[in-house]
């Protein structure tokens, strides 16, 4: 009895020894397929570090293209701008000259207007005589007609009745000489009074002749002024025509030399913002992998994926480190997981932000708040509000901007919600 209780007793341990082995077994395959997980997440994370390098890369070729771009069109509106001045200074070298001679034709001119306005005015005060001297003689000439008359018809009075009437014969010789001194008298005063009106009507052709020449000079000097006043026009013309193409290229250049100055901005910003987010993240103490469970932070369709892409704002491709989701102003952001707060401030082209901290290397960013609902070290729960939808920083409108780093690297939230 007591042998096949000793026989039973030593072969159950020889009946359990396949169990430890199948266990040994499988604790030795957790530790394998444990390390080989390590290792992948350490290839992972290795290979995010690189992807991200790489994208960081890119965004700055790309932003210094566009930098050499906008210098050789600095540079070609500068050259233009050169040939423009260069140009403006010949056309003022010309209007200064037109302005010197049209300043002399023009005092010539006032000279010789002056002469034609006194020549004119002697012209005037030459006719008045004339017309005075005309009046006198054909005042006397028909004084003298009416006394011819009254000497030859009247009764009263006749030149042979005078002589035949005289006394003696020396009488009779003093009333021929009275007779003779009237007749003569009357012949006199009217040939002086003819040959005044002559003199008067020759002075009168001479000043007419003068004012003709007068006025023939102030019409080539007119026609001169008026030709060199169309070439200032033209000129001004000119100058104006060149002032606006400077001023347009001036304006081009004043907005090439901003639009140079933002890109050097941005691609300094480019540097700053990957460096201060990696150290924000990466100082939070953490390490390690993501869960994969995280929750939606706000509801509603994702706009823009995770990924390269054309930067609604810079315009060129550019890498896009997260997810944009379509939502209103105003919406509350919901932490996607329980953690603490890290970064809550502005942070240049992300607006106001919001980073928590999951643990296990695991950070959500929240970017363009309108406002933030939690300070830096706050302790959030999952779908605890930290903000509210926004547009602040690099945006084109009301959107969350999401993101999922692990180490502080970008990855596509995609895998992770």
């Amino acid at each position: 009895m007591t042998s096949p209780r000793r026989s039973a007793s030593e072969a159950e341990p020889t009946k359990g020894a396949p169990k430890a082995h199948r266990s040994f077994v499988a604790i030795v395959a957790i530790v394998v397929l444990a390390a080989v997980a390590l290792a992948l997440a350490g290839a992972v994370a290795t290979a995010a570090r690189a992807e991200t390098a790489a994208e960081l890369q890119q965004k700055l070729e790309n932003a210094r293209s566009r930098i050499d771009a906008a210098k050789d069109k600095k540079a070609t509106l500068d050259q233009q701008i050169a040939g423009l001045d260069g140009k403006l200074a010949a056309i003022q070298d010309r209007l200064d000259g037109l302005g010197d001679q049209i300043t002399s034709v023009e005092e010539r001119l006032s000279v010789t207007r002056e002469k034609l306005a006194l020549l004119r005015r002697e012209l005037r005060l030459k006719r008045l005589e004339l017309e005075k001297a005309q009046a006198r003689l054909e005042l006397e000439q028909r004084n003298f007609a009416e006394r011819a008359v009254l000497s030859y018809k009247s009764d009263d009075l006749d030149y042979v009745d005078v002589i035949l009437s005289s006394s003696d014969f020396e009488d009779l010789i003093s009333r021929v000489n009275v007779i003779h001194d009237l007749l003569g008298g009357n012949n006199a005063l009217v040939g002086g009074l003819e040959t005044a009106r002559d003199e008067v009507d020759a002075e009168k052709d001479a000043i007419a002749k003068r004012e003709g020449a007068v006025a023939d000079a102030a019409t080539v000097l007119q026609e001169k002024s008026d030709e060199l006043a169309a070439l200032r026009a033209a000129q001004a013309a000119s100058q104006a025509a060149a002032l606006a193409v400077r001023r347009q290229k001036q304006g081009a250049l004043k907005g090439v030399n901003k639009d140079l100055a933002e890109l050097e901005r941005q691609e300094s910003q480019i540097l700053a913002e990957s460096r201060a987010l990696a150290g924000v993240v990466g100082g939070s103490g953490s390490s390690g992998g993501g869960s994969g469970s995280l929750s939606w932070p706000v509801n509603g369709p994702v706009t823009s994926a995770f990924g390269w892409r054309i930067h609604p704002i810079l315009g060129y491709k550019k890498f896009h480190t997260g997810i944009d989701i379509g939502v209103g102003y105003g919406v509350p952001i919901g932490s996607s997981a329980a953690g603490t707060v890290i970064y809550s401030s502005w942070m240049g082209g992300y607006g106001n932000v919001i980073i928590v901290d999951h643990g296990d290397g695991l950070s959500t960013l929240y970017a363009h708040q309108a406002s933030l609902a939690v300070g830096t070290g706050a302790h959030v729960a999952r779908g605890q509000t930290v903000g509210y939808v926004g547009s602040t920083g690099f945006s084109t409108g009301p959107h969350l901007h999401y993101e999922v780093r692990v180490n502080g690297n970008p990855v596509d939230p995609m895998g992770y919600l």
